[in-house]
C-alpha cells in the first residue's frame, strides 16, 4: 500500500517528522509548492491514517525527572493477565510508552520518576500485583536519547536531536506551562487559538511560553509517528551490550545510514544502546544485522533483537507534576 503515497506525500511526511509543528508556509517553501496544497495534503494524510500521531518530545530531566526503561520476561501468563498488566502500567501517569515484544523479553516500558525511591515504590507495587508472573526483569537508566528523522520514505538529509537525561535540572513549570504541554503532547499541530480557547490564556502569552520552553530544552522537537501497517514496515528493537560504550556515536551513525532508524537510546544497565529501526521484512533486517556484525564484531558483547507487535502510550511528559 506504500504505492498510494506519491513523492509529494513522502516529502511532506519527511518534513513533518523533522518539525510537525512547522507552519504550512514553511513546509511549502521547503518542498516548493503552494501553502494551500500543503494544507490539503496534510489533512488528507491524517484523515487517511498514514499518520498515527503528530507529537511533541519533551525532556522531563529539565524539570527534575529521570527516565527508566524496564524489560520484563513472563511465565505462565494468560492473555487476561497480560491485559491487566498493560492496563496497570499504561494507566500510571509516569508511563511514556509500553511495547509488547517477540524476543528475549515479552514487554518493555519506559517510565519517568523523580528519583530512585519513587521508582522503587512503583516497582514494588507492580510486583505486589504481578510478581508471580515475572521470570526476569532488567531496569535501565536512560542517559541520552537521539531522535533521528525518518528517511525510509524520502531520503533527505539527517536531522538529529540529541538530549541529555542524566543531568537533572530544576526548571519550574507553572499551570500555564503544564496546560500548554498537555495540549501539544499528542497534537503538535494544535493551533495557538485553540490552545488559548482551551486554557483561557492570551495566544500571545502561549506563543511566548512555547518559545521559552523550546529555548530551555524542555521542548526538544515535534515529530510524526507513521502508520507502519499502511507503509508496510515492521518495528524492530535492537538492544546492544558493548565492550566500550565510546563506540556508540559510530554505531548510531551506522544505523542512521540504513535510512531505517528513528530513535537510539544510550542506557546504563545490562544494555548500553537500544536502537529502533523500521524494516520492510526479515530479509532487510538480516541484511542490516549482517553488515552490523561485520563492522562491529570486535565492539559488542552481544545483542538481542525483538519484533515490536503492539505499542501503547506515546507521551513524553508526566502530567502529575
Amino acid at each position: 500500500m506504500e504505492k498510494e503515497l506519491d513523492l509529494l506525500d513522502k516529502k511532506i511526511l519527511y518534513e513533518l517528522d523533522i518539525n510537525s509543528r512547522a507552519s504550512a508556509s514553511r513546509i511549502a517553501r521547503n518542498v516548493k509548492l503552494p501553502k494551500e496544497t500543503i494544507n490539503y495534503r496534510i489533512k488528507r494524510l491524517i484523515n487517511d491514517r498514514w499518520v498515527d500521531r503528530l507529537y511533541t518530545i519533551f525532556n522531563a530531566t529539565k524539570f527534575g525527572y529521570s527516565y527508566y526503561k524496564i524489560f520484563l520476561k513472563f511465565h505462565k501468563l494468560t492473555a487476561e493477565n497480560e491485559n491487566k498488566i498493560i492496563k496497570y502500567i499504561t494507566n500510571n501517569p509516569t508511563c511514556i510508552n509500553l511495547r509488547i515484544l517477540e524476543g528475549k523479553y515479552d514487554l518493555v516500558f519506559s517510565t519517568i520518576q523523580k528519583n530512585i525511591s519513587e521508582l522503587q515504590v512503583f516497582m514494588q507495587q507492580f510486583f505486589n500485583n504481578f510478581g508471580t508472573y515475572v521470570l526476569e526483569k532488567e531496569i535501565h537508566t536512560t542517559a541520552n536519547t537521539h531522535k533521528l528523522n525518518q528517511k525510509f520514505l524520502y531520503e533527505g538529509k539527517t536531522v538529529k536531536k540529541t538530549f541529555d537525561q542524566v543531568d537533572i535540572g530544576n526548571y519550574s513549570l507553572d499551570e500555564i506551562d503544564m496546560g500548554i504541554m498537555k495540549l501539544i503532547s499528542t497534537n503538535a499541530r494544535v493551533k495557538l487559538t485553540d490552545i488559548a480557547n482551551d486554557t483561557h490564556i492570551d495566544s500571545r502569552l502561549i506563543k511566548y511560553r512555547i518559545k521559552k520552553l523550546e529555548k530551555e530544552g524542555v521542548i526538544v522537537t515535534y515529530a510524526a509517528a507513521l502508520n507502519l501497517a499502511l507503509i508496510n514496515r515492521e518495528f524492530i528493537q535492537i538492544d546492544i551490550a558493548l565492550k566500550d560504550p565510546s563506540i556508540i556515536p559510530i554505531i548510531i551513525d551506522f544505523f542512521d545510514k540504513t535510512n531505517t532508524c528513528i530513535f537510539a537510546y544510550e542506557l546504563l544497565g545490562k544494555y548500553d544502546l537500544s536502537i529502533e529501526i523500521y524494516v520492510k521484512n526479515d530479509e532487510m533486517l538480516r541484511s542490516i544485522l549482517e553488515k552490523f556484525k561485520m563492522q562491529f564484531l570486535d565492539n559488542y558483547v552481544y545483542y538481542d533483537v525483538s519484533h515490536v507487535y503492539r505499542e501503547y502510550v506515546i507521551n513524553w511528559s508526566p502530567f502529575h507534576v
